[in-house]
């Protein structure tokens, strides 16, 4: 812990310095290791300001307020701080405990059914994706590119006809080709 307090036309008296190390213990707390913290203090006619700019393994926080009671100003600086790096915090936990993203965004249109009822509660939904690369390819490239692969399907660029095709694996291990008539 580094408590590193700055007075600019003010005198930094104890009482302030020993708050500031209490918040700063605090906020060690939350972090789970040690910070270093810069206090700064100025006063303009019967204003109170605080700097607060807290760091912590490569992450860091600032915080301004100003009252006119100079421990009311640290004491509000130091929560806004501790807001900051619990947010951060958090969205690191969840960005570590979220799954990995598909190959491609998909979206779930919502409210969207076919065939059943919303009501029924068996709907089937509707799955939108989005980039789905269309390259240029013979059928037989398709096919090679199917079979190595996880995918039941494939959309491509028929490199002949220019027309756009879907390779699709059938159950029984064959392989599928839907032309659209346009």
């Amino acid at each position: 812990m580094t408590v590193e307090c700055t007075g600019r036309n003010v005198e930094v008296t104890a009482s302030l310095r020993e708050l500031a190390e209490e918040r700063t213990q605090r906020l060690e707390r939350h972090l789970g290791g040690p910070a270093t913290v810069r206090v700064v203090l100025s006063q303009e006619k019967h204003r109170f300001g605080v700097e607060v700019i807290a760091t912590h393994r490569r992450r860091r926080w600032k915080a301004q307020e100003e009252t006119a009671d100079p421990r009311a100003a640290v004491a509000l600086a130091f929560e806004k701080i501790d807001a900051q790096a619990k947010r951060d915090s958090e969205k690191r936990r969840d960005r570590k405990h979220r799954a990995a993203p598909p190959a491609w965004k998909m979206e779930i249109l919502s409210g969207e059914t076919l065939g059943r009822s919303a009501a029924g509660g068996n709907g089937t939904r509707i799955v939108r994706t989005d980039r789905l690369p269309i390259k240029p390819m013979s059928v037989e490239e398709a096919a090679l590119r199917i079979e190595g692969s996880s995918q039941e399907f494939l959309v491509f660029r028929d490199s002949g006809s220019e027309r756009i095709s879907i390779l699709y694996k059938r159950r029984d291990g064959d392989f599928g080709l839907i032309v659209p008539k346009c």
